[in-house]
């Protein structure tokens, strides 16, 4: 297949490119042009440069593409407005794959079909998923917070422990995220896309354990600060979830192979590895 990636340079992205290249798909990834895309050029994928507020200008390069997967997350100030041209653009383009979060779920449990309760950070994300079937056949992808591979949200925690310095917890640290492993959320959005699999889905492994917990696995001898939480970012760092992806394992046949805590060694491997300057 014929995949246009948005994002394939991003945390997420890059590691669902590199899985959909596992797998003998074709990728075309819209890559801002100051990004490094130097491992994508070696994988074959094609380079196209521009932003996501570029896709109005590139329909002559969209046509032939099998699916369209947004993963780019914006870091502008224009975030929602950037996001929205993508799922405008990419959603009348075919297949769609529109990347949202766990957190419009909200505190508490929940599954694929609950209703949204989006914390005010992700406020906007709602109007996004909706608008991301209103064209054609889609999917929306709800991952955990994701661990593994050079880290992102948890990156400090492992800089810090590998400094001997205090691990710092947002809040008390006895909430729970819904968390999922990078290799097996890519595994779940290349499912999606060679199934052209259609709904909402969540991308959560069983990492049913607090933060206290998943930080002392970190550095099972390290300190634990806890500190305020401030804005909604803070709010969002505390969020207490508990979330199934029963619906979405049995629909794609998906099975997370890890959790956190029985990846700690494999994280730790990557976390290092990352850190390493390429040849």
């Amino acid at each position: 297949m014929r995949v246009f990636l948005t994002g394939a340079t991003g945390y997420v992205g890059s590691a669902v490119a590199a899985a959909l290249r596992d797998r003998g798909h074709e990728i075309t990834a819209l890559v801002r042009p100051e990004s490094e895309a130097s491992n994508l050029r070696e994988a074959g994928a094609v380079i196209v440069a521009g932003e996501l507020k570029s896709l109005p200008d590139l329909a002559d390069t969209l046509k032939g593409h099998d699916a369209f997967v947004h993963a780019a997350f914006p870091r502008s100030r224009d975030i929602v407005a950037e996001d929205k041209i993508a799922v405008d653009v990419l959603s009348h383009a075919g297949f769609f794959v529109f990347t949202s979060g766990v957190w419009v779920l909200g505190p508490g449990s929940s599954s694929e079909s609950s209703k949204l309760n989006p914390i005010p950070l992700v406020a906007w994300r709602p109007a996004h998923e909706q608008a991301a079937f209103g064209s054609g056949p889609a999917a929306v992808i709800r991952p955990g917070c994701v661990y593994g591979g050079k880290q992102s949200l948890l990156a400090g925690w492992f800089a810090a422990a590998d400094q001997r310095k205090p691990l710092q917890i947002a809040g008390d640290g006895n909430n729970h995220w819904a968390m999922v492993n990078l290799h097996d959320l890519a595994d779940c959005y290349v499912r999606i896309v060679e199934q052209r699999a259609t709904g909402i889905f969540h991308g959560v492994d069983d990492s049913g354990v607090t933060l206290n917990e998943c930080a002392h696995l970190v550095a099972p001898s390290g300190k634990i600060e806890h500190v305020a939480a401030e804005g909604p970012f803070g709010q969002a760092l505390t969020l207490d979830q508990n979330v199934s992806s029963e619906a979405t394992r049995r629909k794609l046949g998906w099975t997370p192979r890890r959790t956190f805590t029985t990846s700690i060694d494999e994280q730790w491997r990557e976390w290092r590895d990352a850190l390493r300057p390429s040849s």
